[in-house]
């Protein structure tokens, strides 16, 4: 279910967050938070992106790549370029994550191969949506929704349109047994068997 990948990622995401800024607190730092419900408070996928979903690397990304584009071009053409290097930064990340446990390269039982290119594909076809929002997203039936529905409901419809294709992004984390290793930093709940 791609809906419960997301909402999954957002928790650990949101956790580690909650986390780091309260190591970072104790230090007396404090960071911005890392994500602000954007399953279920978003308002356009620009929203979902911009606001809400990872802000540290949003920040990154937006300081390295989308300004230094948008100096020279359209912001179509910097969102893009800003969702392509997020894809390479992605795939990148597996590459690490995902390293091959072998002096050949591998894989071993415990290691788990990656299929390349999907994590950028998830964000390119993103960057489309973006696109779509620049061109249309102004319209009055966008405009009605977002004014007269509840934020919860236009924000699942916000989230729909990347559903279909978040798959390419929590493929590789989920046979990976990510969540499962992830799973150890969280409280379970899990049944007993009778014996």
């Amino acid at each position: 279910n791609n809906l419960l990948m997301a909402t999954m990622f957002q928790i650990y995401l949101t956790t580690f967050g909650f986390g780091i800024n309260f190591i970072t607190s104790l230090c007396g730092l404090q960071l911005i938070p890392f994500m602000l419900n954007p399953i279920f408070e978003s308002s356009s996928v620009s929203d979902f992106w911009g606001k809400r979903w990872n802000l540290v690397v949003h920040g990154l990304l937006k300081r390295g790549v989308y300004k230094p584009v948008r100096s020279k071009y359209s912001r179509l053409a910097a969102s893009t370029a800003t969702f392509i290097a997020s894809g390479v930064f992605h795939e990148w990340l597996l590459s690490i994550v995902f390293y091959s446990d072998s002096e050949d390269g591998s894989c071993s039982p415990i290691c788990y191969s990656p299929g390349y290119g999907r994590n950028t594909l998830f964000f390119v076809w993103n960057s489309i949506l973006i696109g779509l929002e620049y061109a249309i997203g102004g319209a009055a039936i966008f405009q009605l929704c977002r004014k007269h529905l509840p934020i919860t409901l236009v924000s699942l419809m916000v989230a729909s349109t990347a559903l279909p294709t978040v798959h390419w992004f929590t493929n590789d984390y989920v046979r990976s047994d990510y969540f499962r290793d992830a799973g150890i930093g969280f409280p379970l709940i899990i049944r007993m068997t009778d014996e």
